[in-house]
């Protein structure tokens, strides 16, 4: 973990919950031909995320190496940051500011915290930002 003005910087970060876990990493870390994940919107468009994200069994991560290697097992722990045990409030959505923005993941927390996942491609890793950090985003 990295942490820069409140932003916590990651090669892959994992979302784990009683059985299942949703893995999010940077695609060009890991593969020959990265691209992000891709998900159908009502009308026919598309949301592309800078990255990819992966439902597995959480008895799984393990299986994901080296993507998960030390990733979710770091002894740093920083309070600005979601923590172990920290239960999001609602699924994550996809989200972007503007018609021209670049998809993000925004994660809830059902302590009224809310981040946003994204991509520093200059960097190939992935941030997480609270929401009340940098610019206001309008949600669709």
């Amino acid at each position: 973990i990295r942490k820069q003005l409140g932003h916590g910087h990651f090669g892959a970060v994992a979302l784990e919950c009683e059985r299942h876990a949703l893995l999010c990493y940077c695609p060009t870390r890991y593969l020959l031909h990265p691209h992000g994940s891709v998900f159908g919107c009502f009308g026919g468009t598309q949301a592309v995320l800078p990255f990819r994200a992966s439902v597995c069994e959480a008895c799984d991560l393990e299986d994901w190496l080296p993507i998960t290697a030390g990733a979710h097992w770091s002894h740093h722990f920083d309070q600005e940051l979601p923590m172990r045990g920290d239960v999001l409030s609602e699924s994550p959505q996809l989200v972007r500011g503007s018609q021209l923005a670049p998809w993000h993941l925004e994660l809830r927390f059902s302590k009224a915290r809310s981040f946003r996942l994204t991509q520093i491609d200059a960097h190939n890793r992935l941030q997480l930002v609270p929401d009340e950090v940098g610019n206001a985003y309008s949600f669709a």
